[in-house]
């Protein structure tokens, strides 16, 4: 089988050799560790994990019109779209290098180099189907960007920013982004990203934007990440194992605890479904590896019954599965020791939720979705007054 060598770096430094696969751009073997501490983690254990993290970390094909763009392109994997765009992302600071290039990390780094996107751009514009010729060297960073929704990222003021969009007719999606904020902002007890509403030329819908959390010199490691960088006992609930690792790495123990249980809350209230492990994570610093802290709260967009309106209307709203560390949310709030970690009496109350949601005329069944909300801030008062 034919192969192409590679270091995986960290920023300037060679972390291992490794092999991929130029078709597929699957990770084949990996080779001399030179710097086993920079190993990414959840690649650190062994090569099958690195290959799986390697694997995670492209596009996925059900993102928006990915599919048809990368065939477009001639592209046959979502992994060789990502060697061909040197595994860059910006969340972190991992790369491939081929052994005969001479790049560094200031030549090639997304978060202090230039970039435009148009496979994201192609992402919102239904009818731009022509990609335009790129430069030499021109390394985009859709090519490592998670999730379902369109995304694309742009440069405005000099920031990084995410723009996403929806998988409906409507902008319920991006519009739950801005009302998780509100809720947020309200509580301004935990850090957390803030969404606002964007319309986009040739796209019918609302989207959301918000700047980048990280940075040139703080990336992010998502949960999945953390869990994967070290064997679990199987008598501890993955719950606690993500704790305790972010403990061995120098956070406090309570401080983490709190902020999963205000996430937990503020997830039930807004009935987010999708707390998945990619979709929450601590950051590091990228010289001393240090965790610095939780990162703040993003993803939120699987809210307030967006695939269900009208479920407010017909169940009690306590056995709601959810993708998260547990499979209902009642679960979830067994970990919640202390409900004070939110003020329910800070919440936003329905007038501002109806004045977000009424942008888009397409959101039907708000009034069910409203109800459904007032109901779940009820079950919390009599679970806890």
């Amino acid at each position: 089988m034919q192969e192409n060598m590679y270091y995986l770096m960290h920023r300037d430094e060679p972390v291992c050799m490794v092999s991929l696969d130029p078709i597929s751009g699957a990770m084949l073997r990996v080779s001399q560790k030179m710097t086993p501490e920079l190993l990414p983690p959840g690649g650190n254990i062994d090569a099958q994990m690195l290959r799986k993290w390697w694997q995670r970390r492209a596009v996925p094909l059900s993102q928006g019109r990915i599919r048809q763009i990368l065939e477009q392109m001639g592209v046959t994997t979502p992994q060789e779209y990502l060697v061909k765009n040197l595994g860059l992302s910006l969340t972190d600071h991992y790369w491939v290098k081929p052994l005969a290039m001479d790049f560094t990390w200031n030549d090639v780094s997304l978060f202090t180099n230039n970039f435009q996107d148009p496979i994201g751009g192609m992402q919102f514009d239904e009818q731009e189907t022509e990609l335009a010729a790129l430069p030499p060297n021109a390394f985009l960073p859709s090519s490592s960007v998670q999730g379902e929704l369109r995304k694309k990222w742009i440069i405005s003021n000099g920031k990084r920013c995410l723009i996403k969009g929806n998988l409906g007719n409507h902008s319920q999606e991006s519009l739950n982004e801005v009302a998780a904020t509100l809720l947020h902002k309200k509580q301004a007890l935990q850090p957390y990203v803030s969404y606002s509403a964007l319309r986009l030329d040739n796209h019918p819908q609302l989207c959301c934007i918000c700047e980048s959390f990280t940075s040139d010199m703080v990336e992010l490691i998502p949960a999945i990440d953390v869990l994967d960088s070290m064997k679990k006992d199987n008598a501890t609930s993955m719950y606690e194992h993500f704790i305790l690792i972010c403990a061995r790495h120098g956070l406090d123990a309570k401080v983490v605890r709190q902020f999963l249980e205000y996430q937990i809350m503020t997830d039930f209230v807004l009935t987010n479904t999708d707390r998945h492990m990619n979709n929450f994570g601590v950051l590091r610093d990228t010289n001393t590896l240090h965790f610095i802290g939780m990162a703040p709260i993003f993803d939120s967009g699987n809210s307030m019954f967006w695939k269900t309106p009208r479920q407010p209307e017909r169940d009690n709203l306590l056995e709601i599965p959810v993708n998260s560390f547990r499979k209902k949310e009642r679960q979830l709030l067994d970990y919640v020791k202390d409900p004070s970690c939110i003020n329910l009496k800070l919440l936003p109350d329905e007038n501002e939720l109806y004045a977000i949601y009424n942008q888009d005329p397409a959101i039907t069944c708000l009034d069910s979705i409203l109800l459904g909300y007032r109901k779940k801030i009820q079950l919390l008062q009599n679970n806890w007054n």
